[in-house]
């Protein structure tokens, strides 16, 4: 299930207005404690190309002295990384962050998946063009799905040309 999350938090906030300067997009950011030790997990994403080890190594060296400050306390273990070709949503801010990406998404209307780019996503929709729903073997040019109706999304990549 999508969360809404994402926009609320204030880890994610802080993270997406350090990375913005970098050109990156904060997809995930995430924070728990165990055992004294603070662990974060940052998703980072480009627009205009694929995330390489130097986005991810720029990425790391903003936020881990910063973070490790703010952490005193505790040990703080960093973990940065690309969303990869398959990554499967967890919030509905990621539709707006992959906007041009191929997506596979599981609507519960048509008890089937569609797969499509997304073309737009607003707080309640998503909007996908060159549609096939898969199940119904059916294509659509445009189709805008609400978020409410949606199972599960992920990145869709096509392995063949």
């Amino acid at each position: 299930m999508l969360t809404s999350d994402a926009a609320e938090s204030t880890l994610y906030s802080q993270i997406s207005s350090l990375l913005d300067g970098l050109g990156l997009k904060t997809v995930e950011a995430q924070d728990t404690v165990h055992q004294g030790t603070h662990s974060m997990r940052v998703v980072v994403y480009r627009n205009d190309r694929e995330v390489n080890t130097d986005d991810l190594s720029q990425a790391y060296n903003i936020i881990y002295p910063r973070y490790s400050v703010i952490f005193s306390d505790r040990d703080l273990e960093l973990e940065v990384s690309s969303p990869g070709l398959q990554r499967s949503f967890k919030d509905t801010v990621e539709f707006s962050i992959f906007t041009g990406k191929l997506v596979r998404v599981y609507v519960n209307s048509f008890s089937s998946y569609v797969t499509g780019t997304i073309a737009s996503s607003d707080e309640s929709s998503v909007t996908l063009t060159g549609c096939n729903i898969e199940d119904k073997g059916e294509e659509r040019e445009s189709l805008t799905v609400p978020f409410s109706d949606i199972a599960k999304a992920k990145l869709e990549y096509r392995w063949e040309a």
